[in-house]
């Protein structure tokens, strides 16, 4: 069981993680923009935006690194964020979050093990 989640960003390997939160810049399409903070842990859906934003069902969300400004969508799966969880300094994982709004998946996977939360992942 993991303990501590470290988080970093997969393009310029920038730390994410700050007082158990995992930390973006989200964009949408009305050009709004905001900063989230999500609770850490994987399959927990809690979050908080700066400025508050209320979004609607399904709405797709850009998320950004806030050091690099890269755009975090997966190239795996274009419906989910990509980011790493560093565990210890030889172990790596990556860590793919639903960008659809009010859909609770997260996939977390090393080679050949992978363990998944929430609805049952696609690759849509």
């Amino acid at each position: 069981m993991i303990n501590q989640y470290d988080y970093h960003c997969p393009k310029c390997n920038g730390k994410l993680s700050k007082n158990n939160q995992v930390v973006f810049t989200i964009k949408r399409d009305n050009n709004d923009e905001a900063t989230m903070f999500l609770e850490a842990k994987p399959g927990s859906y809690k979050y908080e935006c700066k400025p508050p934003i209320n979004f609607t069902e399904k709405e797709i969300i850009d998320f950004h690194c806030p050091q690099c400004k890269a755009n975090l969508k997966s190239d795996k799966y274009s419906r989910f964020v990509e980011i790493t969880l560093k565990v210890n300094p030889k172990v790596n994982m990556e860590v793919f979050f639903s960008r659809v709004y009010g859909i609770h998946q997260t996939y977390v996977g090393i080679e050949d093990f992978e363990e998944e939360y929430g609805d049952k992942i696609s690759k849509v």
